[in-house]
């Protein structure tokens, strides 16, 4: 009879709790949700489709030859050596395509848009 009254008795375990029922998502949490979805679709769909400017031709070159293991040179014409070098991460993880010659660039975007996020404290809820 004892064992009965124990099964009717709600657990307080972990594991028998709803999973996400610790998560409260209200208005502010759903509008960033969305917010960085619409900003993976914007930077993400159709990366490699456009074709590319004059400024991507040069920096995905010289991004080619180092991860081609030519090294890199600094040229104080062209920006400093972490796009080439996230370029070229990209172009060993993934190949050497269009699409992942943005990619370094949309991720950093999509970041950019969640750092609202992570400053919001800062920045206040209006200014978020």
């Amino acid at each position: 009879m004892d064992d009965q009254n124990n099964l009717n008795q709600p657990s307080n375990h972990w594991l028998d709790r709803v999973v996400g029922s610790e998560v409260r998502v209200n208005y502010e949490v759903l509008f960033y949700i969305i917010l960085i979805i619409l900003a993976v679709l914007t930077r993400f769909y159709g990366l490699g489709n456009r074709v590319m400017s004059h400024d991507e031709n040069t920096h995905v070159y010289f991004s080619w030859l180092l991860e081609q293991g030519q090294g890199y040179s600094h040229d104080p014409l062209s920006h400093g050596p972490l796009q080439f070098h996230l370029v070229a991460l990209s172009y060993f993880l993934f190949g050497d395509n269009d699409a992942t010659a943005r990619f370094p660039a949309a991720l950093f975007g999509v970041i950019a848009v969640g750092m609202v996020w992570v400053f919001r404290r800062w920045l206040g809820r209006t200014g978020a």
